[in-house]
């Protein structure tokens, strides 16, 4: 008996597998959007990739098998100059590693974004030598933003940190800098550690940093109490921009000077907090008005906290650390939304071409049998 293509039990089960492909690809499909700033986050990686590159060339540093993404930035789990030391933890670990990937410069640079910090812009700055990953980030963000940092350092480090004893935070900025990959450097820095005055470290281990200190012909702050070490410190911001000129306070780490003493400075927020959250911040941690970062918010100054990479980290894909994390890739860079419209359209055309041509195959072979069985008739 004759059928047409289109009716043909083979030819219905051919359309309907497309047609269950084509909905299975455009229910899979995604559309990628660049965020805003997408050419300065990409900038400020290249940056930061070029440092751990120099670094790494500089043989100045050994790496160990901790550091996953072999940056030469992850220090020891425990030396003289290690200011808390955090045995077996991995959150701890994992926290530093992450600030290593060239990504977190692009976090950084929104992280200035949000903060409405733009090219032109001062900012004050407090780091130590925790976490050298995000110090590096963050010079990065700023060279790719034309944006001017004001540094002061400590140089104590947590486990893992830049905590070798002939690698310091100093000696990689100063590295940095004579290899004019930096154009800006501390103006000054501190001991760090407790009371940042080095008070929970050995007095070899304060020999050690003060040696360092002098060997990299740094200024030295180092009263005779906490409150002291911030009154030196503020000046020295004051000396070069009034403090409600600066657009942001940037801390990374915890450093007693930067964000206050104690335990409860471990569970800040982190990011952008404006001057209106200050209330909100002593409520939960007293001793934050004993800190720069409290200065500058009570001058109406956006206080950026780099700290907790766990939760920093988390929500833009940086945290924990994964070697599959890709370089210029990720929410940072893009905005991921449901179907793409060219998988949508391209499957349509498929589908509805192939059944147009069937129908118009199957409508010449109606004809074709017509034709014969007319010509069969008259016979």
């Amino acid at each position: 008996m004759f059928r047409p293509q289109i009716q043909k039990t083979k030819t219905l089960f051919f359309i309907a597998c497309l047609s269950m492909v084509s909905v299975y690809l455009v229910s899979q499909s995604n559309t990628y959007i660049e965020k805003d700033g997408i050419d300065d986050k990409i900038r400020a990686t290249e940056i930061m990739q070029s440092y751990i590159n120099s670094i790494k060339k500089s043989n100045l540093v050994s790496i160990n098998d901790e550091d996953l993404y072999q940056t030469g930035l992850i220090g020891v789990e425990s030396s003289n100059i290690t200011t808390v030391y955090n045995e077996g933890s991995k959150n701890f670990l994992n926290s530093k590693i992450s600030c290593t990937h060239p990504n977190f410069s692009a976090l950084v640079v929104h992280l200035f974004k949000e903060a409405e910090i733009s090219s032109g812009d001062t900012v004050a700055v407090s780091m130590t030598g925790s976490l050298p990953g995000a110090n590096l980030a963050l010079m990065a963000a700023c060279e790719a933003l034309d944006i001017s940092p004001v540094i002061l350092s400590s140089i104590g480090s947590s486990s893992w940190g830049a905590n070798r004893e002939d690698f310091t935070w100093l000696d990689m900025e100063s590295y940095l800098y004579r290899e004019k990959l930096i154009k800006d450097k501390s103006l000054a820095v501190s001991i760090g550690g407790e009371n940042d005055l080095g008070e929970n470290l050995t007095d070899k281990g304060i020999e050690i940093i003060e040696e360092n200190i002098i060997s990299n012909n740094f200024d030295l702050v180092n009263e005779s109490s906490l409150k002291e070490n911030i009154d030196s410190k503020m000046n020295m911001y004051k000396r070069k921009l009034p403090i409600e000129n600066y657009s942001a306070f940037i801390n990374i780490g915890g450093g007693s000077s930067s964000i206050g003493y104690g335990a409860a400075k471990d569970s800040m927020k982190v990011g952008v907090l404006f001057p209106i959250e200050i209330d909100d911040i002593i409520e939960d941690n007293e001793y934050f008005s004993s800190s720069l970062a409290y200065n500058f918010m009570n001058k109406g100054v956006t206080f950026i906290n780099i700290k907790n990479i766990n939760i920093l980290g988390k929500d833009w894909g940086l945290y924990p650390p994964d070697k599959s994390i890709d370089i210029n890739n990720g929410k940072l860079f893009y905005e991921t939304e449901n179907y793409n419209l060219n998988v949508i359209i391209f499957t349509l055309l498929l589908n509805l071409g192939l059944i147009t041509f069937i129908g118009i195959y199957s409508h010449q072979q109606i004809k074709r049998r017509m034709k014969n069985e007319e010509y069969d008739s008259v016979l």
